[in-house]
């Protein structure tokens, strides 16, 4: 695939503080029409990279971190045969997002990809599905949603989980967050007016799982990031 992609600059949000993870910032156009979902460490020269960032989000309290890497190919983090092209890069992080007068906190980061929990390509001919639907991943202890983006115009969106109860026999474990599974939001059409807020108390229920019942309560905490204008149309661009 990377033959023909061209290599991007592949802003990334960041978050969580016991583990750190990456979301690609999407847009419907090429090299950047990807959702990704990555479980990261951050390094640099001192080695304190991930201690840095953490101590700094708790200490400002601000919502938006992002990292702004050196252009690569960003389909190089999937293997291709035995294994992934690459597994780290490099990138600049900042307090807020970069593109937005964000602040420069920690230059030359090293981020070691761990693991690659969401990988997939965007088609603007998909189909929307007709349930709000996200993307769980994090541990129990630090639980993030990320809205599942399928065709123009989109959103992207990414929120903390304060709360969550187990309905049926189905089970939200670590390791089915690390698949980055999909849940259907109860009662909620996907679209941007319907997602999901801070203190809001849903059901959910788990896709392809045979059944359509309810799977989990969930009480949402922070909100961290929602963008509708670069993917409002197949061609937008930064």
């Amino acid at each position: 695939m990377s033959n023909a992609e061209p290599k991007g600059v592949h802003g990334m949000l960041v978050l969580g503080e016991e583990t750190v993870y990456l979301s690609h910032l999407p847009m419907f156009m090429a090299p950047h029409d990807f959702q990704v979902l990555l479980e990261v460490t951050l390094k640099n020269e001192t080695g304190d990279a991930q201690q840095a960032y953490a101590a700094d989000r708790r200490m400002t309290g601000t919502a938006i971190y992002t990292l702004e890497p050196e252009a690569f190919h960003i389909s190089d983090l999937v293997a291709d045969g035995e294994r992934p092209r690459i597994t780290s890069f490099t990138g600049t992080l900042f307090r807020g997002h970069f593109e937005r007068g964000g602040t420069k906190i920690l230059d030359r980061v090293t981020v070691e990809v761990d693991h690659v929990i969401h990988f997939r390509q965007l088609d603007h001919r998909a189909l929307r599905p007709a349930a709000l639907t996200y993307l769980a991943f994090g541990k129990r202890s630090e639980l993030f949603l990320s809205h599942l983006i399928t065709a123009p115009p989109d959103f992207d969106h990414l929120i903390a989980v304060q709360q969550v109860r187990s309905v049926s026999s189905a089970m939200l474990t670590d390791n089915i967050l690390r698949t980055g599974r999909s849940l259907a939001i109860v009662g909620r059409v996907d679209r941007p007016e319907d997602r999901l807020q801070e203190g809001d108390q849903v059901a959910a229920s788990f896709l392809n799982n045979g059944s359509d019942g309810v799977d989990l309560r969930f009480v949402m905490g922070r909100e961290f990031y929602v963008e509708e204008g670069e993917l409002a149309t197949r061609g937008h661009s930064h």
